[in-house]
């Protein structure tokens, strides 16, 4: 949520927030404020009035908590916390620090400066020095203090007396025996606390002093203060230039300060620092190959590489391709060629290889880790810069990235495909695609209007046709590539497009004359039997001598479309037109379909297979007649069969059963 205030001279302060806003401080202030300053946590704001006094309010300004007079009506140059315990005034030479208790503090300086709040203090910034002031902590007062006698006063002086080898040490630690583990804690605490090495060791040394006679102390707590003394000795050490407050240092957090150290060029440092307090040193690493790069314009690369590699290997799982990607960045492209060798992980080799233009190294690792996407993606960046040619020349020898690039532009892409094809001399591939494009073309309702000769179905299949024939004509060429082509024939492939073609024509036709669009895309059967069910038997029989239908299935086609439509007489008539070349069973079948019992008498009796007029007769319903032929048959399964159909009826069955027994079958 968000907040910020509004001074006025006369209404106090508005409060704006999202929600609305609010008037605060009209029943305490008296005046309009000149400077302020707001407490680290939000809670307490500090202000100097117009007529020179220093107040502390709650953050809603509903409550004054200090109200001090200051030395000057003039509003201070700056206003600042110090901590959470006391506030800074600064005016052109006095520094004046003002706390809820006591006199106020007065510092002098000869020089301007700026104060910079921190979490524990303040810094002073002039032009010659760095200060920092801040509160004396509770565990360095309760232990230096004159006069302390405090728990961890006197495990201190015990430390002393035992370092002089006197007696007293020992009735120290007696006095402070039930608070031993606060005094030990206290004296890890002010040495936290303390800048001074010397001091840190004596303190320190107090504390593991006490430890040793304290059961219940937990005694990791020295050994983590001494790794924080150890790295914070080691930032504020001149060199680097880091005077960090253990305060700070906790809030700032060691991640924090490894960045702030390598943003130093502190390299080695912030390495040592990571690596003994048990952190990932990848980032120290890769920010210093970044700056090697960057500042060895001189080196060749292959030495560069030689010297970068030695401190990569210090951190496993670290990335190659970034520290590649920066020295593309550099214009160091060799460099980063051979640095992204490197790189295990095929997600961040390959995109990077794009990047600085090493599209046949990225595509044949793309294909070497087997991810399709990443073949995909090199394919695709690599379809966009090259032609056609390259490009084809490219995928030809390599049967995953050709395999992927067909199967996408199959669904996608058919005219770059037909090129591809085209180029690698597989003419049969490029006649496939046409003759699929003429069925996608038939599912448009558009495509059957106007003239059959023109009509664009037609000519792709002619193409596919043409290009079938050049294929066969063509079984020993070489590609553009190089290689010999040795395709099998495709003769039939030829023959059905040139069949297709006629085919399509010939319903267009059909359809052109009958005003039904109903012919196209069938089967040549079926525009058989619909020619002879509209009665148009002579356009039937230009179908059957055009496609060279066989008698066999004619008579099947032609009686089955006459009981379709029922005409019985024509097909009476065209039994008797000469002598069945598969004999009278279509003419049975096509009656009995059509459930003319009537009509399939007629016949049934010119079957010359008694087993076939046995059954005929069985799905008919006429037993006795069955029976009959099947005893011509002299067939037992045949009359079993029959008997089981007529098992609902008695006396059918006892005809079956008498013919068996005079058979002599069971």
């Amino acid at each position: 949520m968000w907040r910020f205030c509004l001074g006025f001279r006369s209404l106090g302060f508005l409060a704006v927030e999202e929600d609305g806003v609010q008037q605060l401080g009209v029943d305490v202030l008296r005046g309009p404020l000149q400077k302020m300053a707001v407490s680290r946590d939000g809670q307490w704001l500090a202000s100097f009035t117009h007529d020179g006094r220093l107040l502390v309010m709650t953050s809603n300004l509903n409550e004054i908590l200090i109200e001090q007079e200051c030395e000057s009506a003039l509003p201070p140059e700056q206003l600042a916390w110090c901590g959470m315990d006391t506030v800074l005034l600064y005016w052109d030479d006095i520094l004046l620090m003002m706390g809820p208790r006591g006199d106020p503090v007065r510092y002098f300086y000869d020089e301007p400066i700026i104060l910079i709040p921190e979490c524990d203090g303040v810094r002073i910034l002039s032009n010659s020095s760095m200060e920092l002031l801040q509160r004396v902590p509770d565990s360095t007062e309760s232990i230096f203090k004159i006069g302390s006698t405090s728990p961890a006063a006197l495990l201190f002086d015990a430390l002393d007396h035992f370092d002089r080898r006197s007696a007293k040490a020992d009735e120290n630690l007696r006095l402070i025996r039930a608070s031993l583990s606060e005094a030990v804690e206290a004296c890890i605490d002010a040495a936290g606390h303390e800048f001074d090495l010397s001091r840190q060791q004596t303190l320190l040394r107090a504390a593991s002093y006490g430890q040793a006679f304290c059961s219940n102390f937990q005694r990791d707590h020295i050994q983590e203060m001494c790794k924080t003394l150890r790295v914070l000795n080691a930032v504020r050490h001149p060199d680097v230039g880091m005077p960090l407050s253990i305060q700070q240092y906790k809030l700032l957090t060691p991640s924090v300060l490894i960045g702030r150290l390598i943003n130093s060029y502190k390299h080695l440092l912030a390495l040592r620092i990571s690596e003994y307090l048990g952190m990932n040193q990848e980032m120290v690493i890769m920010h210093w190959t970044c700056s090697k790069i960057t500042t060895s314009l001189a080196i060749p690369d292959p030495t560069l590489l030689e010297i970068l590699l030695e401190k990569l290997k210090l951190s496993k799982g670290i990335s190659y391709a970034a520290v590649a990607a920066h020295a593309d960045k550099n214009g160091r492209r060799k460099l980063a060629a051979m640095l992204v060798e490197h790189e295990p992980r095929s997600s961040k080799q390959v995109p990077l290889l794009l990047s600085i233009g090493e599209e046949d190294t990225a595509l044949i690792k793309a294909i070497e880790s087997g991810d399709t996407d990443l073949v995909y993606l090199v394919l695709f960046h690599i379809w966009q810069k090259r032609e056609p040619l390259a490009f084809f020349k490219m995928i030809h020898p390599k049967p995953l990235a050709r395999d992927l690039f067909v199967i996408y532009a199959r669904c996608y892409n058919h005219e770059f495909l037909k090129d591809f094809f085209l180029s690698a001399g597989q003419l049969q591939e490029v006649a496939f695609l046409v003759w699929k494009e003429s069925w996608e073309l038939g599912k448009n309702p558009m495509a059957s209007r106007g003239s059959p000769l023109h009509n664009p179905r037609i000519k792709l299949i002619d193409q596919s046709k043409t290009l079938f024939e050049g294929a066969n004509k063509d079984k020993e060429s070489n590609s553009l590539f190089g290689e010999a082509i040795k395709d099998k024939d495709f003769t039939f492939e030829s023959k059905a497009a040139e069949e297709h073609s006629k085919l399509l024509r010939a319903q267009h036709g059909l359809e052109m004359s009958t005003k039904q669009a109903i012919f196209v895309d069938s089967s040549i059967s079926d525009t058989i039997l619909t020619c002879i069910v509209l009665g148009n038997h002579k356009a039937a029989m230009r179908v059957k001598t055009d496609f060279k239908v066989s008698e066999k299935r004619w008579y099947w086609l032609k009686a089955f479309a006459l009981a379709t439509v029922r005409d019985w007489e024509t097909l009476e008539k065209f039994s008797k037109e000469k002598r069945p070349p598969i004999g009278f069973r279509p003419f049975v079948e096509a009656c009995i379909e059509a459930d003319e019992k009537g009509e399939a008498l007629k016949y049934i009796p010119k079957l010359t297979d008694p087993r076939e007029r046995a059954e005929a007769y069985g799905r008919i319903g006429m037993a006795k007649e069955a029976a009959d032929a099947a005893s011509q048959a002299n067939d037992g399964e045949l009359l079993g069969r029959l008997r089981s159909t007529f098992s609902q009826n008695p006396a059918a069955s006892s005809i079956f059963d008498t013919i068996r027994d005079k058979l002599g079958v069971s």
